[in-house]
């Protein structure tokens, strides 16, 4: 009938503390630049259309082979790659690749700091409780 939502296991504090990183997370310069670009790409009406030509070669493609096409079929693939080189060195395209680049580094930073510090303080708690 009804879901019901599951519950969270974070106490308010942390949950707290969890709104506050990701406020700043928001506000960092390396994710604001990597957002404002993932846009522009999502918005880019080239690099839409190159997708959509790319789609349309890769089913002509695969209707050649069926239909027993091998030399259609071999020229749908090599446009179809020729369309993916394309959209692959598009300038917008590598900006994207760059920013989420560093934005993943910046986030794994973070996850690896948080994760040694919940190492140390558990390991501390264990050791005050031995």
């Amino acid at each position: 009938m009804f879901r019901k939502e599951p519950e969270s296991l974070l106490d308010e504090a942390t949950k707290e503390t969890l709104e506050k990183l990701t406020q700043l997370l928001q506000k960092n310069e390396t994710i604001q630049t990597y957002q404002q670009i993932e846009a522009k790409a999502q918005n880019h009406a080239h690099l839409n259309e190159l997708i959509e030509q790319i789609k349309i070669k890769q089913k002509e493609a695969v209707a050649f082979n069926h239909y027993g096409k091998p030399e259609a079929e071999k020229i749908a693939i090599r446009e179809a790659e020729q369309l993916t080189r394309e959209f692959n060195e598009h300038i917008v395209v590598t900006s994207y690749q760059d920013s989420l680049v560093e934005a993943d580094d910046l986030l794994q930073q973070l996850i690896g700091t948080i994760q040694d510090e919940l190492v140390k303080e558990i390991e501390e708690k264990l050791t005050e409780l031995s």
